[in-house]
């Protein structure tokens, strides 16, 4: 019987066909996709991220039979807790996990999609556990034929601003806007206020570096893992950035008082979407100021200004992040175990899960991290 689909499996991105996307493509391509299925993305994934854990990678082209491509997607394999799982390349860098998506005249059912999926299965080595997660019901508008793979509804969600409509509309909905602008004219009594965009390789090494340190200040205040413990995460912002600008990806802004860089932005383009993927703000005399809000309330107004659709912030359901958009966007996910091995794993992480959802648990965990980065000091 003919295979409905082909399937290409490539191990290496210098193998990938000269169809899958690189940086950021106009609203104009043909494709269709989020940065973080980009190869410009998992270049830089796999420079930092990718060099940790046991884990192959597994770079899918799905054609039809005419060869023309329907879809792309960049998974993996991880060896942990005893089992091999099979996942998208992500480790909690990206956002959505979605296929590169090419516009055709064919038509996904649950059962096309099982069909496919049986098929990469085949063409992939053995695993354990199917974990496919944060995936979104559609691409830009196009549907996700993933989506009929979805056994459940992920516990988080994305969440974005609409700009696609009259900024009246948008700037009416910012949460206490009177007490935003008072913000603002205080930081104007301080000196003089600059919005910025990074535009030169030294300004974006420049601010990338207030950024990382800002945040790890932030990591440590409120008692998490940060970039001290996270070298891979480190290292994709503080050598990926380069990139990402050199690829047309990267919109880096940043406020400033006088000379001093109060807040930032870190966020990539795909197409009309601005992803806000890194948000730091200035401690100290400086936090009662929110300079953090000030910046994004101007970032906002600048993609409005520049023909953005979207103001993304990205998976989380971070009250900020309820408060700041309109728009929440359903994530759906697929764990399934293949095996014995996949069954035992997948009963140990449930009980995990359980675990950490304890109160006991939630107050203790902070507490890890204030021991270890004094323990670090010494």
């Amino acid at each position: 019987m003919e295979k409905p689909f082909l399937i290409e499996v490539r191990n290496r991105l210098d193998d990938l066909s000269s169809d899958w996307p690189v940086g950021a493509p106009s609203h104009q391509a043909q494709t269709l996709q989020h940065a973080f299925q980009s190869r410009t993305f998992l270049q830089v994934w796999l420079e930092s991220f990718g060099r940790s854990g046991t884990q192959s990678f597994h770079f899918l082209e799905v054609r039809n039979r005419a060869r023309q491509p329907l879809l792309f997607m960049p998974l993996r394999i991880l060896r942990a807790g005893g089992a091999r799982l099979l996942q998208f390349v992500d480790q909690h860098a990206a956002d959505y996990n979605a296929p590169v998506l090419f516009p055709s005249e064919m038509t996904w059912s649950r059962e096309t999609a099982e069909q496919l999926w049986q098929q990469v299965l085949a063409e992939l080595p053995p695993v354990d556990v199917v974990e496919l997660t944060k995936m979104p019901g559609d691409v830009e508008g196009l549907l996700n034929p993933l989506v009929f793979l979805g056994s459940g509804a992920s516990e988080l969600s994305c969440h974005a601003t609409d700009l696609r409509r009259p900024w009246a509309e948008i700037d009416g909905e910012i949460p206490r806007r009177t007490t935003l602008m008072r913000k603002i004219r205080g930081l104007e009594r301080l000196g003089p206020l600059g919005f910025h965009l990074a535009e030169t390789e030294d300004e974006v090494r420049r601010v990338t570096a207030v950024m990382l340190r800002q945040k790890q200040r932030r990591f440590e205040e409120t008692k998490v893992p940060g970039f001290d413990v996270d070298r891979d995460k480190f290292d994709f912002f503080d050598r990926g950035t380069a990139r990402f600008h050199r690829d047309g990806m990267l919109r880096l802004f940043y406020l400033t008082v006088g000379e001093t860089v109060v807040a930032t932005i870190w966020g990539l383009v795909s197409g009309k979407r601005y992803y806000a993927i890194m948000l730091s703000f200035e401690g100290d005399e400086w936090t009662k100021h929110s300079p953090g809000s000030v910046l994004f309330y101007k970032v906002l107004e600048w993609l409005h200004r520049n023909g953005f659709e979207w103001m993304d912030l990205g998976i989380g359901n971070e009250p900020w992040k309820l408060e700041s958009c309109r728009t929440t966007i359903p994530l759906l996910e697929r764990r399934e175990a293949l095996t014995l091995r996949g069954r035992i794993y997948l009963a140990r992480l449930s009980l995990m899960e359980k675990i950490r959802g304890t109160l006991v648990y939630q107050r203790l965990r902070p507490l890890k991290w204030v021991v270890l980065r004094k323990l670090s000091v010494r």
